[in-house]
């Protein structure tokens, strides 16, 4: 393990087609709009990308931000019960950071049944979750199998992945969908903002005052990149920095209170 400035490296947490993951405790992060520091490390996922263009970090992050503000609209509304996406926390010159999730993934999508025949899992909050975001134009059920073995799950993390033996075996709602790459997962940016605009009233009233001009703007930023707006750039940077300072906040607060100080460094 290694310490340098706020980051202590745990192991590579994994290898993808697309990119390494390093699990790391970390109170300095770094991303738009300026590096936050906070009083208490937190355990994240470091995401490296293999392809390394100017701007991957901050287009991976802003791809998380979307579904991870589209999710709270669907879980204040009810949709589900329980968060299925972590937290994105920043971004590097190498990638980005998100909150880290516990677990293992490899659980059964089928099971064998008494009968030699095979019964499909129910994962509970999996239909709802992944029809909520199909609506918006964001597919988060494919990639989700192993290609070498179509029973096993993969890049869904569950805290407790085990399925008893029964006519209609369960899993519980304890479970985070990660992997959010674009060889991963396929965003219509124009059905999404179709979506957004058709629900912005109802999105605006839901979230926090600015989380719903950060989707969009994170939208045009992930069409237009260098080419967005100079004008609509500057405020994405301070919607970004707003919401990831809040969000830092409520990490670094759990178990200490308000005695945690958290810092911007611009």
């Amino acid at each position: 393990m290694s310490y340098e400035d706020g980051v202590e490296f745990i192991c590579v947490g994994g290898l993808g087609s697309e990119a390494e993951i390093d699990l790391e405790l970390r109170s300095v992060f770094p991303g738009i709009g300026g590096t936050i520091r906070t009083f208490q490390a937190i355990a994240v996922a470091h995401r490296k990308e293999y392809n390394q263009t100017p701007d991957i970090g901050v287009s991976m992050f802003l791809r998380h931000t979307i579904i991870k503000k589209l999710e709270d609209y669907f879980f204040r509304k009810g949709v589900y019960r329980f968060a299925h996406v972590t937290r994105p926390l920043g971004s590097t010159d190498k990638g980005y950071i998100y909150e880290w999730a516990f677990g293992a993934d490899a659980f059964p999508w089928y099971v064998s049944t008494e009968d030699e025949n095979f019964a499909s899992v129910h994962v509970d909050d999996w239909k709802e979750f992944v029809g909520a975001f199909s609506e918006a134009g964001i597919d988060l059920q494919s990639d989700c199998t192993d290609p070498d073995n179509g029973r096993i799950s993969q890049n869904v993390v569950h805290q407790y992945p085990h399925c008893p033996q029964s006519p209609f075996p369960t899993l519980n709602r304890l479970w985070k969908r990660i992997d959010f790459g674009t060889r991963s997962i396929k965003i219509d940016y124009e059905q999404l903002l179709r979506y957004l605009s058709d629900h912005r009233e109802e999105i605006r009233n839901i979230l926090k005052v600015g989380r719903y001009d950060l989707m969009v703007l994170a939208c045009k930023y992930l069409q237009k990149g260098e080419h967005m707006d100079p004008v609509e750039r500057g405020k994405l940077d301070v919607l970004a920095l707003d919401y990831r300072f809040s969000t830092l906040n409520h990490l670094n607060t759990r178990g200490v209170g308000d005695t945690g100080e958290i810092r911007i460094e611009v």
